[in-house]
């Protein structure tokens, strides 16, 4: 059995940086990571990005749509046409 050539040493424990408590007669509504300005995106942004990227799909499922329709319009009226006449 190996014994080892140094002695293990480990490295000192010290307790961590606790956010500030907020005073007793002050209460806060923000959690110790948020306390820091410029750290995160503002949620009017994020907000903003949302509604924008869900107008977007929404405008592009419904020119598929009426793409497809006016395809299926177009293709009808062509038997019907070939029917009248032939």
């Amino acid at each position: 059995m190996p014994t080892p050539s140094a002695p293990v040493v480990l490295p000192p424990v010290k307790p961590p940086n606790l956010p500030p408590v907020a005073e007793e007669n002050h209460t806060t509504l923000m959690s110790p990571a948020g306390m820091e300005e410029g750290d995160g995106t503002d949620w009017a942004v994020v907000l903003a990005v949302a509604l924008v990227a869900e107008i977007g799909l929404l405008w592009g499922a419904a020119c598929i749509v009426l793409t497809r329709r006016r395809a299926a319009l177009s293709r009808a009226e062509s038997r019907a046409e070939r029917d009248r006449t032939g």
